[in-house]
């Protein structure tokens, strides 16, 4: 009986540190329902190693795609339940998805293919040329998708093989960050490349440099405003500037973040622009005063791993999902590129071996012929002779 006391002692001992969750053993997706205040796992269960990518459904906020270093995933009930997503079709890892601005349509890019999902959620391949990948990230809107990443942008159709590429005047660099706003007469596109924002109003066809009183900061990320098409959001070297003129001019927003050097990769603001969150390569920041001070928020949060990707409901803009992940997001994306070389450089090898062998044999067919012709003059030579 003494035996079994202790025992009983020990069991919740142990059991309770069996389910304790080390936030910093894993990756994942994180809800925040009160503007940033708290966080909550949003896969719990899933053991996410890299949240690369999350959309939200514009017209139905429950509806959400997440894309992971190892799989494509779907809830349609807010996270409660996450279902993956053609994984004998589309290979890991997915680095960008996206709803169409009607939320009929869903996409998700991986190293080297991009897909497109209707509402029957059956997913297939999109033709798309092979320089656009890695797709850094996907906008889809009224019939065309813009593709942002290491060679440029890309402007196409899901249903066409016909693309455009839009870098004429622009920097020959990867895009970091897009934002289409095709509410005026010819689609408004601004571009983050080489640190600058660029942008374009008659849909790429050209492009100038923003002006605005950025010093010496390096422009990380742009981002819309969810309640006013008039007002851009940018984010560079720890400082938050904004636009109220669909970025025409731009001005200084609130004071920069406490260490001059952080890069900010996500930005969700509240409805009175006086609760901001930020994801970063430093953590989750927020501020409740406008940008005044700022605040590393930790609780359930892994503190020792990155967060990149944010998205903000529309719908209810208290509610943001933002994703980590155990593997540095800048050592990903290089990986990225590099299979995408790799990749294109296979295909380029391919196609000159078909182009090789073609003319080889060709050059076979014709010195058969010339041979068999050679041949018949030969024997009806050697005929007239015996004649």
């Amino acid at each position: 009986m003494r035996y079994w006391f202790l025992l009983t002692l020990l069991v919740p001992v142990f059991a309770s540190t069996a389910r304790a969750h080390d936030a910093d053993s894993y990756g994942g997706l994180y809800r925040s329902r009160d503007a940033g205040a708290t966080w909550l796992p949003a896969d719990a269960g899933l053991f996410i190693n890299a949240s690369n990518a999350v959309a939200i459904n514009p017209a139905d906020s429950n509806h959400l795609l997440y894309g992971t270093d190892t799989r494509l995933l779907r809830s349609q009930n807010g996270g409660r339940d996450w279902h993956e997503q053609a994984p004998q079709q589309i290979a890991a890892p997915i680095l960008s998805v996206a709803f169409d601005v009607d939320g009929n349509s869903a996409f998700a890019a991986t190293t080297d293919g991009l897909f497109r999902s209707e509402s029957n959620g059956q997913w297939r391949a999109v033709n798309v040329p092979f320089s656009a990948f890695p797709i850094a990230q996907i906008v889809a809107m009224r019939g065309k998708i813009y593709l942002a990443g290491n060679d440029g942008i890309y402007m196409g159709s899901a249903n066409s093989q016909d693309w455009r590429g839009l870098t004429k005047g622009l920097p020959e660099e990867p895009v970091s960050a897009l934002l289409v706003d095709d509410t005026t007469p010819g689609a408004n596109i601004h571009a983050v490349v080489a640190g600058r924002i660029w942008r374009s109003e008659d849909d790429g066809k050209s492009w100038q440099q923003a002006a605005g009183n950025w010093r010496d900061r390096r422009i990380d990320i742009i981002s819309a405003d969810l309640r006013d098409t008039k007002k851009i959001w940018a984010g560079g070297a720890s400082q938050l500037f904004r636009s109220d003129d669909r970025g025409k001019s731009w001005q200084v927003f609130g004071k920069p973040l406490p260490d001059p050097n952080i890069f900010i990769r996500g930005i969700a603001i509240s409805q009175n622009e006086q609760t901001i969150v930020l994801t970063t390569h430093r953590g989750l920041f927020r501020s409740a005063d406008g940008g005044a001070s700022w605040a590393k928020i930790e609780g359930a949060l892994p503190l020792h791993l990155e967060p990149s990707p944010l998205a903000q409901d529309r719908h209810d803009p208290n509610t943001t999902y933002a994703g980590f992940s155990l593997r540095p997001y800048n050592e990903a994306w290089r990986a990225a590129q590099n299979l995408a070389e790799q990749r294109r450089n296979g295909e380029a090898r391919g196609q000159i071996t078909t182009i090789v062998g073609g003319a080889i044999a060709i050059a076979l067919v014709i010195g058969a012929g010339l041979f068999l012709r050679r041949r018949a003059s030969r024997r009806e030579l050697q005929l007239k002779e015996k004649m």
